[in-house]
């Protein structure tokens, strides 16, 4: 005799495995830095140096800019993160009431533009900021190195415009993160931004190969 039990439908186990493999995955949506993969540690011996020129756009300058301020306030230190948020929002909060009890006058004025100035720096602002300042900075930028030539190899990042040419080491490299719209080498002082557009998948595995074959993060 035949047992009376229904067997599952096949697309029911694979509605089940698609399931179970989506709950397995841990997606982080607000992150926006990427870190290199792992794979090779070392570019071939043979690699000719990436060579590439560049003329910034200002949509990824900012990109960049706010992924890489995103990524620096997701990792301080939770206390200073919770005093950046709280002591602008009770300075403005009394400076405020205190403008209001004080009404017309110099006195209260001032209060108010400190009351203004003191939300102005909660951590939410800070697109409001990036979109206010970012732009005059990179179109002075962009008048004194209108185009950069690059030449990046084993020994370090050497970048010419017509200021004249600025080298690096990759022991002065501190940081290189991946972000939305390029990657971005960190040194003690600045900072150089490399955009996806310039590299062929190569040329990014060859730049990855030389950041984590030195252990830059």
């Amino acid at each position: 005799m035949f047992g009376t039990g229904h067997p599952q439908p096949p697309h029911r186990k694979e509605v089940a495995m698609q399931i179970v493999r989506q709950e397995q995955k841990r997606f982080t949506s607000t992150e926006l830095t990427i870190d290199p993969p792992l794979g090779k540690v070392a570019p071939p011996p043979d690699a000719p140096p990436i060579r590439f020129s560049v003329s910034y756009t200002l949509a990824e300058y900012m990109s960049i800019l706010r992924g890489h301020v995103g990524f620096i306030l997701r990792h301080m230190p939770a206390q200073q993160r919770r005093r950046q948020t709280w002591m602008p929002l009770a300075i403005g909060v009394v400076a405020g009431l205190l403008a209001w009890a004080a009404g017309p006058g110099w006195i209260g004025y001032a209060l108010a533009a400190g009351s203004a100035l003191a939300l102005l720096s909660l951590p939410f602002t800070l697109d409001l900021w990036i979109g206010l300042i970012a732009p005059p900075v990179f179109l002075l930028k962009k008048r004194r190195m209108p185009v950069c030539e690059f030449r990046i190899d084993d020994h370090g990042i050497e970048r010419s415009s017509r200021l004249g040419t600025l080298s690096k080491s990759w022991d002065e490299v501190k940081m290189m993160r991946r972000y939305e719209r390029g990657y971005l080498l960190m040194f003690a002082k600045g900072g150089m931004p490399i955009p996806f557009r310039c590299l062929d998948q190569q040329q990014q595995e060859q730049l990855r190969a030389y950041a984590t074959g030195r252990g830059i993060a």
